[in-house]
């Protein structure tokens, strides 16, 4: 008696492994018909990936593609549906982007709402513009905020000063015009770190200093700020003969751009190698230095890891600092590697660590002898990072 109820048992799962099976193939039959037809017949085609939906709803491509087919075909309550299902499965930030844009459309604008704030902070710089556009457009019947709020600090360890650098920047600012072009923001900026120190011999590592400004900022193009801020710096460890506070003008110009790997949300560790690649750029006058200071970073890399909300890069890195007054400690080139980890693409928080192999650059006889005197030519650094920023 045992052995026959095996034996149905054996038949039982036999059977379901067959149909699955053959659901399976059928569905992958029925995808590639719908695909040959995609561009000739998509009517027809929408009709097959309806098909293979119904018989593997779990099937994320074929949802997503039949939501842009009713996209095309003006149906925007079947698009949404297809989007939303494939969401459920596997979250997308392009995904989310396109669902808040058919909220819109139809006119559940709440809905959409919540969904841009969610994408304002988002790891790729098109989808946060994006948002951040829809957000500062959000009705025709409530003037959107031209308010803005930025938060920033970076406090890193250098093995090379064997110090913990500290960095944190307030910014509170205005939008003048609509296209967000021109905008007015008072600064309240603070730099130290925690080993330098005055006394018998001193010993002076880093800016120790309160900034409390304003300024005005330009956006003529897409990457490209030009800045002129007036304020006043308090020395916190006040190394002048009175240590009274000191004005502190600048003018600057800076250009920013990449290409930014897609994160995508998902349960499953997945190695997706991604490629990005962006750079950072500044010039300008500084009236506190006297001097004008220019700054170049490029980076290269791969989105090396994603699972949840969490994902890993890696990239190699270059730097290149120059000055007009040829100080030896702003004229530098570094290059290096790192690796970045965000916990949570929704934090603002990235956690980096990073290797650099630096050279003083000779730019003048004096400056040399100086920098000789202090430092090797030549340098090694391991850095690492706790970086938060937030716009609200």
């Amino acid at each position: 008696m045992a052995n026959f109820f095996i034996f149905i048992l054996i038949l039982l799962l036999s059977s379901s492994i067959y149909a699955q099976s053959t659901h399976d193939s059928t569905a992958v039959e029925v995808l590639n018909r719908a695909y040959d037809l995609l561009n000739t017949n998509p009517t027809e085609a929408a009709k097959l990936f309806a098909r293979v939906v119904e018989i593997q709803p779990s099937n994320i491509v074929a949802r997503r593609q039949l939501g842009y087919l009713y996209l095309a075909q003006e149906k925007q309550e079947l698009a949404l549906e297809q989007f939303q299902a494939s969401e459920r499965l596997r979250s997308s930030d392009t995904i989310s982007l396109q669902i808040a844009y058919l909220l819109v459309s139809l006119g559940r604008r709440d809905e959409a709402n919540k969904i841009f704030h969610q994408l304002q902070n988002n790891g790729d710089q098109s989808i946060k513009e994006k948002a951040s556009e829809e957000l500062a457009a959000s009705s025709a019947n409530q003037a959107p905020s031209r308010r803005w709020i930025r938060l920033y600090t970076d406090p890193y360890y250098d093995t090379r000063w064997e110090d913990l650098f500290i960095h944190f920047n307030f910014q509170d600012g205005y939008h003048l015009t609509e296209d967000q072009k021109i905008t007015a923001y008072g600064v309240m900026a603070l730099s130290t770190d925690t080993k330098s120190k005055l006394g018998v011999v001193p010993q002076i590592i880093s800016d120790h200093t309160l900034l409390i400004g304003a300024g005005i900022r330009l956006k003529p193009l897409y990457g490209l700020s030009l800045m002129i801020q007036e304020g006043v710096v308090f020395d916190l460890i006040r190394r002048g003969s009175d240590g009274d506070p000191q004005n502190d003008f600048r003018a600057v110009a800076i250009y920013g751009n990449g290409l930014y790997a897609p994160f995508n949300v998902h349960p499953d560790l997945k190695l997706p190698m991604y490629p990005f690649a962006d750079m950072y750029s500044s010039f300008g006058y500084y009236s506190r230095y006297k001097n004008e200071i220019g700054y170049l970073q490029t980076r290269g890399g791969l989105r090396a890891l994603e699972v949840s909300r969490t994902a890993v890069d890696v990239y190699v890195r270059g730097d290149f600092v120059f000055d007009t007054e040829r100080e030896f400690y702003n004229n530098i080139i570094e290059g290096g590697f790192g690796v970045n980890i965000t916990p949570n693409i929704n934090w603002g928080l990235n956690i980096r660590a990073e290797y650099h192999r630096g050279k003083y650059l000779n730019v003048s006889s004096a400056a040399e002898l100086q920098r000789a005197a202090l430092y090797d030519q030549f340098y090694n650094s391991f850095r690492f990072y706790f970086i938060f920023e937030r716009t609200f």
